[in-house]
């Protein structure tokens, strides 16, 4: 099937949860790569927290990217109660991901296992912390409040093949941008979850507004 999706230039994401049977899929992902090269079309990895440096290697080779998600906001506790702190202090190991190069994108897995809140997932991301307050990454493996916006925006444009024209605000590219109440880059770490959009544009319409911005918001026709 893999192989019949290579030829045909078909994107597939691989939903894998440990990293100690995800070698079964990165075998089969090297034997498709042999007769059609798999880079150009950006396949990913779901989830993988517990990712192992060896596997994070295999899937840069292969121009296989990782697709993260904040399950551990809620559930990490489980994990570390299931695997122990020592595997949870690298789990996942975003900062030796970037370290690597390896293609990142962010999201949060929404609504049945956890809010679809992006700034939640960014704040997970940044510090590594349960909801509860229980710290799980260790310090060497949190990334940057930019690295983390960084993976959430730019980064998944890359999986869908839009970073040439969204993902980052410049000139020429869509006009998608959010006002927000608060200041990521300044707010305490352990706020940047409460963070809402109050303008949200999307290709250059405004189409959520409140507060002071809510004329802008354009109307349904009666």
């Amino acid at each position: 099937m893999l192989q019949w999706a290579a030829s045909q230039a078909i994107g597939a994401t691989f939903h894998w949860h440990n990293d100690r049977s995800v070698h079964h899929l990165l075998d089969v992902l090297e034997r498709v790569n042999r007769e059609t090269p798999i880079a150009p079309l950006r396949w990913s990895i779901a989830h993988l927290n517990d990712a192992s440096p060896e596997s994070l290697r295999r899937m840069k080779a292969l121009g296989v990217g990782w697709l993260l998600q904040n399950a551990f906001y809620f559930r990490g506790e489980a994990f570390i109660g299931q695997r122990g702190f020592d595997v949870a202090r690298v789990a996942p190991p975003i900062a030796s991901a970037l370290g690597m190069q390896l293609a990142m994108g962010g999201g949060t897995d929404v609504h049945r296992v956890m809010s679809h809140n992006p700034f939640v997932s960014l704040q997970w991301m940044a510090d590594g912390k349960t909801i509860g307050g229980v710290p799980m990454r260790a310090p060497e493996e949190l990334p940057t409040r930019m690295e983390a916006l960084r993976i959430f925006t730019a980064g998944s444009a890359w999986f869908t093949h839009d970073d040439g024209r969204r993902g980052t605000l410049r000139s020429g590219y869509l006009a998608d941008l959010a006002v927000l109440n608060k200041d990521y880059f300044t707010v305490p770490i352990d706020e940047i979850g409460s963070i809402r959009a109050v303008l949200t544009m999307i290709g250059g319409r405004v189409v959520y507004a409140e507060g002071p911005y809510n004329a802008l918001e354009e109307k349904p026709a009666k």
